[in-house]
């Protein structure tokens, strides 16, 4: 049996070699599909990570207007507070807005306004309520309430929607990415089955004679079946394994810019492949070897006489 599966292997690293350009541009072509379709998981990971940021730092802010009485405000705040999709809600007073502003403009150096202020007889700051949801679903009803709210006419803006239109387009994109990942994996999916298919009928016809001489001399059709098989199966694996050693010098060689140009983007190019690496590689390199074994088993059974 071990002696067997031996010969197996040899024969099929012999195919390989005996045609080796032939296998050399195969490979090239299941690694650029690889690299491609590894490139797209990037992408929909990066906009995975765009879309959570922009959750995280979503919130409403609710400004009210300078002559807003503060009961009213207070009554506001005590009618939406207890709200099960509010996760928390932060009151800043006139007063509490003013001094932020003051702090902020003398760490900036801006020392002329905080002047400029204090000189003021009013306050001409607003009040404002900022409100956190539990999650990205829950704005709505909360914007909901706060229009159906009888204190309305006390507010002068809420911040919310902008960011509502960002994470929509940003829904949009990713699903395009998908959609347009799907379609070029599907292409690359095509590309590999008819180089594969050609390559194992150059092969076949190339050896035909050799094929035909073995089974006079009693090989099984097994044995003259599986180094063909196999050989498609070693095309995925080695593809595979220069995708991985040119992806990941090339993640380490992105990491930095992303950093540097996505400022509070926490992405880590690099940490999604290498936490990810048994579950993507792995479904590449079985996708990779069902697509060979199809289409070395289509050549095999319509070239291979034995």
């Amino acid at each position: 049996m071990f002696s067997n599966f031996y010969r197996v292997i040899k024969f099929a690293l012999q195919n390989f070699f005996r045609n080796f350009w032939l296998s050399a541009v195969t490979i090239f072509i299941i690694t650029l599909s690889f690299v491609t379709v590894n490139f797209f998981i990037l992408a929909n990971g990066f906009s995975d990570a765009v879309l959570t940021t922009i959750e995280q730092k979503a919130n409403i802010t609710i400004f009210f207007q300078v002559t807003a009485q503060e009961s009213d405000v207070q009554a506001f705040k005590a009618e939406i507070e207890n709200m099960p999709q509010i996760a928390l809600l932060e009151y800043i007073s006139k007063q509490d807005a003013l001094e932020r502003f003051k702090n902020s403009a003398r760490v900036e150096g801006r020392t002329s306004i905080v002047d400029a202020l204090d000189e003021l007889e009013i306050n001409p700051l607003q009040s404002s309520i900022i409100i956190t949801a539990r999650s990205i679903e829950d704005y709505p009803a909360i914007l909901s309430a706060i229009e159906k709210s009888p204190y309305t006419s006390i507010i002068e803006e809420k911040t919310y929607r902008d960011r509502q239109s960002i994470i929509t387009s940003i829904e949009r994109l990713k699903g395009k990415i998908r959609d347009v990942g799907v379609s070029v994996m599907a292409f690359f999916a095509i590309i590999v089955a008819l180089i594969i298919y050609n390559t194992i009928r150059i092969t076949i016809y190339s050896r035909r004679k050799e094929f035909g001489i073995m089974k006079l001399v009693g090989a099984s059709n097994w044995m003259i079946r599986m180094p063909l098989l196999l050989e498609g199966i070693l095309y995925a694996v080695i593809s595979l394994g220069i995708t991985i050693l040119i992806l990941f010098p090339l993640l380490s060689f992105l990491q930095p810019y992303t950093t540097r140009y996505f400022d509070g983007l926490a992405f880590d190019v690099l940490g999604f492949f290498s936490d990810r690496f048994i579950v993507i590689f792995g479904y590449e390199l079985a996708a990779a070897i069902g697509v060979n074994i199809l289409a070395s088993g289509l050549a095999i059974g319509r070239y291979l006489r034995v």
